[in-house]
């Protein structure tokens, strides 16, 4: 009986709650999306530049945004990712992403896209996940977040 009380507390400090997310009132790990757009570069591609921040207490490593796509039925029509950079990022920093479209089908369909970002704590040994919101492509062909000096 103490063996499995032991196992239940150790499996409890290395996992957090649902998808490896801290509570609520613990904010170790917060990502935010401050800003992203999404850019025609040309005849065969297209991409989605952003900007992330770690508003959590924690350095997060391996960072990887996932850009999922929707037709105007709001049905997938693909997905494409990316990392960032940097590579590590410490709490209160940010980092950048730019996602590369070259799928025409995505190109051609896209209405909506959401995100999702997954990342490793620092010792790269935790994974975590956390979903970001969604944007609608516009006639401007940009969606979310504010122009800045940046570019975003």
């Amino acid at each position: 009986m103490l063996t499995t009380i032991f196992l239940v507390l150790g499996l409890s400090y290395f996992y957090g709650g649902a998808f490896g997310q801290e509570s609520d009132t613990n904010k170790k790990y917060d990502i935010v999306l401050l800003n992203h757009r999404y850019n025609n570069v040309g005849l065969f591609s297209a991409e989605i530049a952003g900007e992330i921040l770690n508003n959590g207490t924690a350095t997060v490593k391996a960072v990887e945004i996932t850009a999922i796509f929707y037709n105007d039925q709001d049905d997938v029509i693909g997905k494409e990712r990316s990392g960032t950079s940097p590579y590590s990022i410490n709490p209160g920093d940010k980092a950048t992403f730019k996602i590369q479209i070259f799928d025409n089908v995505i190109k051609d369909s896209v209405s909506s896209y959401d995100f999702t970002a997954k990342w490793k704590d620092e010792y790269l040994f935790s994974s975590y996940f956390t979903s970001l919101p969604e944007a609608e492509i516009s006639d401007g062909n940009s969606g979310g977040g504010d122009d800045d000096e940046d570019g975003f």
